[in-house]
């Protein structure tokens, strides 16, 4: 039996569902990161959840009882890796990579911000340079933490992850980055979790409006989204933002000192012009955003924001993206348009698709995460770590 390892997020509730469909027996471990009566997210009713609480719950009972075979985790949590470092039991174990859980590494982290954000967290974080010496290297990582008699969180990581059997995720790219960085022995499988219905909330009928001329930046209140280095290059071409909103979503994310680091960088360079989205917003409300973009800006160096990408492209907004990013190579690498900010924008701008290209990009999307390849991929996966 498999065991999924799950945490209450906006999206364990499409993992529950699409792995359901093709595994009924099942279970789906529930870490309870903080203590809470109710879920925040999850609304599946499955009688296959069970809470688990990393210094309440003993996980070998659980595997015992189950009599699980496979663990497969989705992302890689701290409490994964510690329940993971206290099984008895041999099991398989693959791990569905997130995108946190690879780039928030010590030694990938760093490379993750673009030249303005990091002198901003330079300054900003008093011995941020040194921290990333100290955590990037194991000998000097470990005497760090024996000194400060804290919580060595990096080596549990690593040591869980020797554990790990298979690499699994939709984007090959991220292994490959990866790997560059952490030599191993997984078995790399590719495989989606979602599907595009998924992704779009229902919204499949979509399309932007004909006057779409505003601009998104980023998804989320993170430094990771080189928020100050994307205003600045589209402030580069300034000419024609009083006739259109510039919207920079921030209300996900609890670093407050870079929110109004964005929110003051923005009003002055563009004025009224600048929008912060700075309160929760149902789906609904968020699409009609997103309707009203002629253009999305991700200029993450890593892999991020993939929901918000792959809605926007199917409502026939152009994205630009960094070349950085490993998630460039892999639409480029499935025919799907994207842009590079650095290269194209200057070019294009605000400017919408045609419709020629809206279509391809939708096609080229039904194809990849169709709800009838994403579960006969789901099946294959199961089939392969069982």
């Amino acid at each position: 039996m498999v065991l999924h390892f799950v945490t209450d997020e906006k999206v364990t509730d499409q993992i529950i569902e699409n792995f359901s469909k093709v595994d009924k027996s099942c279970f789906f471990l529930v870490f309870e990161l903080s203590h809470c009566e109710t879920y925040k997210y999850i609304t599946s009713s499955s009688d296959r959840l069970i809470k688990f609480q990393i210094l309440n719950d003993d996980i070998n009972d659980i595997i015992k009882k189950h009599n699980v075979t496979t663990i497969l985790t989705h992302a890689f949590h701290l409490e994964y890796a510690k329940a993971i470092l206290k099984i008895s039991k041999s099991l398989k174990i693959a791990w569905y990579t997130w995108g946190f859980d690879v780039y928030g590494l010590p030694k990938i982290k760093p490379l993750t911000y673009a030249p303005l954000t990091n002198k901003y967290l330079l300054q900003t974080t008093p011995k941020l340079r040194i921290g990333r010496v100290i955590l990037k290297y194991g000998v000097l990582r470990k005497l760090y933490f024996l000194f400060t008699k804290e919580e060595d969180r990096y080596s549990m990581i690593y040591r869980a992850l020797k554990r790990v059997d298979y690499f699994v995720t939709y984007l090959e790219e991220d292994y490959k980055y990866f790997s560059n960085q952490y030599s191993n022995s997984f078995n790399y499988i590719n495989c989606p979790f979602s599907t595009i219905d998924q992704y779009l909330a229902g919204n499949n009928d979509l399309h932007i409006a004909n006057n779409a001329v505003n601009i998104l930046i980023g998804n989320s209140n993170s430094e990771e989204s080189n928020h100050l280095d994307a205003l600045e290059h589209i402030f580069k071409q300034k000419e024609g933002y009083d006739d259109l909103s510039i919207y920079v979503p921030l209300s996900y994310g609890g670093n407050i000192n870079y929110r109004e680091c964005i929110i003051k960088e923005g009003e002055e360079l563009f004025g009224d012009s600048f929008v912060p989205l700075l309160e929760f917003m149902n789906r609904k409300d968020y699409i009609e955003v997103l309707r009203s973009c002629s253009v999305g800006v991700f200029y993450h160096y890593r892999q991020q924001a993939m929901g918000n990408i792959i809605a926007m492209l199917y409502l026939g907004s152009r994205v630009y993206l960094s070349k950085k990013n490993p998630a460039y190579a892999f639409f480029v690498d499935n025919n799907i348009s994207v842009f590079d900010l650095d290269k194209d924008y200057s070019t294009y701008k605000n400017s919408k698709l045609n419709e020629k290209q809206i279509l391809h990009n939708r096609t080229m999307l039904n194809t990849i995460f169709n709800e009838d390849r994403v579960l006969k991929e789901i099946t294959k996966l199961n089939t392969k770590i069982h």
